[in-house]
């Protein structure tokens, strides 16, 4: 009697996995999401659509004046400001509505190598994001500046004035740095309103209650804060309790670094 032998096909092992597949994958599974494209819509509308809004007002707010050429980019770029909340949120989503669906535990099921998830999110993200805040920043810039132009005769700004090129390029940059930084709460905190509350809180809130409540003596400590810190790269005249430009920037890309490998430990020690 002969007994036959069937013959399966080996079970993908993570040995098979390359991170090129991992980032397909995790490509479509950003691109595939509504959320992804309105907030990145959202981004752009903000940085653009209120950097002409702040100059038509400032212009329309009395006589005509030539104002310094970085106090003009600081004006045109003021939309950073709100598109750093609207691209953290989109951060923390990155990894939060995968575990608000349960899909995250098919995730780590293909992709065992957890670590490698985390840096297919983070390439993807990155990859996306730094050049939509860069050249949304530069296309603010550059439509503000003709509407400032165009309004009877002033001065018009340019890249090669003092200060310009780092306040518009470094509004970009902070943009993007702040949104690597939600991504990284999302990972440590895992639930999307609790990570949206930790960013406000530490953006936005924080800097304010800060500066309110710390004796005089002690305020310039607010300089260290995330939001006080990446500030410094494009916020305009650089206070005494300021940070300088890029030490301030280096700062908060410290505070990213620090938020990503916390979520890599997590993400590492921890259950799905």
């Amino acid at each position: 009697m002969t007994t036959a032998t069937v013959t399966t096909p080996p079970a993908p092992v993570a040995g098979n996995l390359t991170m090129g597949g991992v980032l397909r994958s995790e490509w479509t599974k950003f691109r595939s999401l509504r959320s992804t494209w309105w907030l990145l819509a959202g981004t752009v509308l903000l940085v653009v659509g209120l950097g002409v809004v702040v100059v038509v007002l400032e212009i329309g707010g009395g006589a005509p004046k030539q104002e310094p050429p970085y106090q003009v980019a600081q004006q045109i770029e003021f939309g950073a400001l709100l598109a750093q909340l609207v691209l953290a949120v989109l951060g923390v989503l990155m990894f939060t509505g995968e575990y608000g669906s349960g899909m995250i535990r098919i995730s780590v099921s293909v992709v065992p190598r957890r670590l490698m998830l985390l840096w297919a999110k983070l390439s993807v993200f990155s990859v996306v994001v730094l050049p939509l805040t860069l050249g949304s920043a530069v296309v603010a810039f550059e439509l503000g500046d003709l509407v400032w132009h165009a309004h009877h005769g002033l001065r018009s700004v340019g890249f090669g004035d003092p200060q310009v090129t780092r306040i518009v390029v470094g509004s970009g940059l902070v943009v993007a740095v702040t949104a690597i930084c939600g991504l990284g709460i999302g990972a440590i905190i895992r639930s999307t309103a609790g990570s949206i509350g930790t960013l406000v809180g530490i953006f936005f809130v924080l800097p304010i209650l800060a500066q309110l409540a710390l004796p005089h003596n002690v305020a310039g400590l607010t300089r260290f804060l995330p939001s006080n810190a990446g500030d410094a790269l494009w916020g305009g005249t650089i206070g005494p309790r300021s940070m300088t430009p890029w030490s301030g920037f280096a700062l908060l890309c410290g505070y990213a670094v620090v938020l990503v490998a916390v979520a890599a430990w997590r993400l590492w020690r921890g259950d799905a």
